[in-house]
């Protein structure tokens, strides 16, 4: 008995950790993981990320790579991103802005909308 009780609390210990781990919860979490995305070039890891507007920008972009030239690897754009500052993240409701500063940028924001209960990354047009 005390074996099936330490099994069973090993797995809810388990699916907690699992549980908690993810950032879809967090939406700096959330940023983070999808600028990771874009410069390890997963765009479907990065079309997960956003709404549905920012899956077709991403489709674009993803588009855009594929038609560089063979054996010329296009660059992500994403730059270092340990070199990126994070600010403070707001959060008003189901929407969220993640304030960051790269050193040829400062004070730029990204925005985020909650669906489904996740975090996502909303890009515009505009950005």
């Amino acid at each position: 008995m005390k074996k099936l009780t330490s099994i069973g609390f090993v797995l809810l210990f388990s699916l907690f950790m699992v549980s908690c781990g993810g950032s879809s919860d967090n939406p700096q979490g959330v940023a983070k993981d999808f600028f990771k995305a874009l410069a390890d070039k997963n765009y479907d890891k990065a079309k997960d990320l956003g709404t549905e507007n920012t899956a077709m920008m991403i489709g674009f972009i993803e588009s855009m790579a594929k038609m560089a030239p063979e054996g010329e690897d296009a660059d992500s754009g994403m730059g270092d991103l340990s070199a990126i500052e994070w600010g403070e993240t707001k959060i008003d409701g189901d929407n969220a802005t993640c304030f960051y500063s790269t050193p040829d940028k400062k004070d730029q924001k990204l925005e985020l909308k909650k669906v489904d209960g996740d975090w996502k990354v909303d890009m515009k047009k505009d950005m």
